[in-house]
């Protein structure tokens, strides 16, 4: 008789063919031996599962998918670890990537890739009322099942929204898809997700990506400044209200497109109604249904510090209960003596005076918790709540309490370890300072090279928010107003300079790749942003060029560099190609410039240029 094949098994799972590789780990189709059914399994690398990072990557993947349960959404069914190795356990969906049927220019009818699309915006509605937004939205995360049914995979990089609405410093993300807030580390908000389903749509009514450059840089740059190509020029037959929808979708400032998915979905529900012939009545129906942006703006969120201040004082309160929860023993029972009030979750006050009972040394001990507890206050910790400092207030209280019930041991115990915390506390509100200060310089840059246009008002305003509140201690709400200058400057057509690396070098040949394609961009804000003294005599020189070429690209390579410091030199050749504006061939122009440059708190800037030719 044959023999039945032997296939490699982790816990209740025999792993039985290789089905996907990602950044995170590779996916199997494994077969559940207790349930009796076929699954994907993913697994973590083994290079990462030491890594503390990517393993709460991957855990916060399984559990904030975990959290959804919806047709359009990928089931997950388990999550563990077996032989030192994490696995998800998820729902095995037979059919075909969306990518896989837009580069195959599948020709699928206009009203099915409206029902594709319709129906990832009704699984990332569903996910979005309940805090989760996906962040990495595009055709490989979107499944075709053979019954046509369409399921959004991997949620392997979502964020709760609730958990965290600010960027971390690091881009996450599909370079082509990602919204400009996310490649400038701005706030998430389901309006991302938006933006990428309009790359999306684009794409798959189009079979050509929105944004496309030779380099990463060169694709993020332009979804921070270029508009994709008009979709009627590409795709002659699409009806311009589609058009439209696509364009709002894809609008570079997030409080320009649309607010919600379900906002959306509305919008292409009436389209797809009208292309199939529904009657007038239904149509009418349908376009009742989705509100106006007059009724929507009526309802948008509260203010940022109102915001702000209900989530701190919810944070509080879930911190307390978790930690008095899990982390305290059980309270011996009580004996007669005053017993602290429990804290205030509105805000934390200043402690209670101690218990009665404090033995001297304990006293003594508590002593040094306020003063670490004053020094945290006065960095920040409190006004910002940052999580040490939550966990530190709860701590203090439970430290009262214990003595007040008579544990002394239990109360030093608690009392050092509110030390630690408030010390703590003072440290991640030092960081958050410094991440303002980054962003409100970095934020300068864009405004200021927005110069004295009209439309500039609101990120001039913004930033100068941003500064206040840095002034008052108000560092959280003082990044999210410097982020909301660079993105209003953003939407005005001003790229903030890439990241650079330390070394000099390098971080001046990512400068001069900035630059090329600012010229490129054929705005001389983007310049401005790169070149901030520039005169008006270049302003004027720029200007007139610019009015002379079209299909304008250009390209900067440093020779001789000389470093001293915090200033550089060298001898720059650049290459410009170009067609005459009104008509000729193209052009090729290799000017050599001497260039001067300056280091500052966001990096290298250009500090002059010479023509040496």
């Amino acid at each position: 008789m044959p023999q039945a094949k032997a296939y490699r098994r982790l816990n209740k799972f025999e792993l039985h063919q290789l089905i996907g590789e990602g950044a995170m780990g590779v996916v199997w189709k494994a077969y559940d031996t207790i349930l009796r059914r076929y699954v994907a399994l993913k697994l973590l690398g083994s290079t990462y599962v030491k890594t503390p990072d990517m393993r709460e990557r991957f855990l916060r993947e399984a559990r904030a998918a975990g959290a959804l349960q919806h047709p359009n959404i990928v089931t997950v069914y388990d999550l563990g670890e077996a032989e030192g190795q994490l696995f998800i356990a998820m729902e095995l969906v037979e059919g075909v990537d969306l990518s896989d049927l837009i580069a195959a220019r599948d020709p699928l009818a206009l009203e099915r890739k409206l029902d594709i699309v319709i129906e990832v915006l009704q699984g990332l509605g569903y996910a979005h009322d309940r805090g989760v937004i996906h962040r990495d939205i595009k055709p490989s995360n979107v499944r075709i099942a053979s019954d046509g049914r369409v399921k959004i995979m991997d949620f392997g990089i979502a964020r709760l929204q609730s958990a965290d609405n600010t960027g971390s410093g690091s881009i996450i993300g599909t370079p082509t898809y990602m919204a400009p807030e996310q490649i400038t580390n701005g706030a998430i908000t389901p309006a991302t997700d938006v933006f990428a389903v309009g790359c999306l749509l684009y794409e798959l009514l189009t079979y050509e990506k929105p944004f496309e450059g030779e380099s990463v840089h060169g694709v993020l740059y332009q979804v921070l400044t270029t508009d994709p190509r008009p979709l009627r020029t590409v795709a002659p037959s699409i009806p311009a209200s589609l058009e439209r929808v696509v364009i709002r979708a894809m609008a570079k400032a997030p409080q320009d497109r649309y607010e919600t998915a379900k906002q959306m979905r509305a919008t292409l529900t009436g389209i797809r109604a009208a292309l199939s012939g529904a009657g007038e009545s239904t149509t009418q129906r349908i376009s009742l249904g989705a509100l106006s942006d007059a009724v929507f703006s009526l309802i948008r969120p509260t203010s940022l510090r109102v915001r702000m201040l209900v989530l701190g004082a919810l944070a509080i309160v879930v911190v307390v209960l978790v930690y008095t929860s899990l982390r305290s023993p059980p309270a011996a029972p009580a004996t007669p003596g005053p017993v602290a009030a429990p804290p205030v979750a509105t805000g934390p006050p200043a402690p209670a005076p101690a218990p009665a009972g404090a033995l001297p040394a304990v006293q003594t001990l508590r002593d040094s918790v306020l003063a670490a507890r004053s020094r945290a206050e006065h960095a920040g910790a409190q006004k910002n709540t940052v999580p040490s400092w939550t966990i530190a207030e709860a701590m203090l209280a439970s430290a009262d309490q214990a003595v007040g019930a008579g544990q002394q041991t239990r109360a030093t115990s608690t009392y050092s370890g509110a030390i630690d915390e408030y010390r703590k506390a003072a440290r991640e509100a030092g960081v958050v300072r410094n991440e303002a200060e980054l962003l409100i310089s970095r934020a300068s840059t864009a405004v200021r090279a927005l110069s004295a246009r009209p439309e500039a008002t609101r990120a001039v305003n913004a930033l100068a928010r941003a500064d206040s509140l840095l002034k008052a201690g108000d560092f959280t709400l003082a990044k999210l107003a410097a982020s909301d200058a660079e993105q209003t400057a953003i939407g005005l057509g001003v790229a903030p300079p890439s990241p650079q690396p330390a070394e000099p070098r390098a971080a001046i040949d990512v400068l001069l790749q900035d630059l090329g394609r600012a010229v490129a961009s054929e705005r001389i804000a983007n310049l401005k942003a790169l070149y901030p003294t520039m005169t008006a005599r270049d302003v004027a020189s720029w200007g007139t060029f610019f009015r002379g070429a079209e299909h304008l690209s250009a390209k900067f390579t440093a020779e001789q560099l000389t470093v001293h410091g915090d200033s550089a030199s060298a001898a720059v050749s650049g290459i410009y190609a170009f067609v005459p504006r009104g008509g000729g061939t193209q052009r090729e122009d290799r000017p050599r410039f001497a260039m001067r440059f300056k280091k500052s708190t966001t990096g290298w800037r250009i500090g002059s240029v010479r023509e040496t030719r």
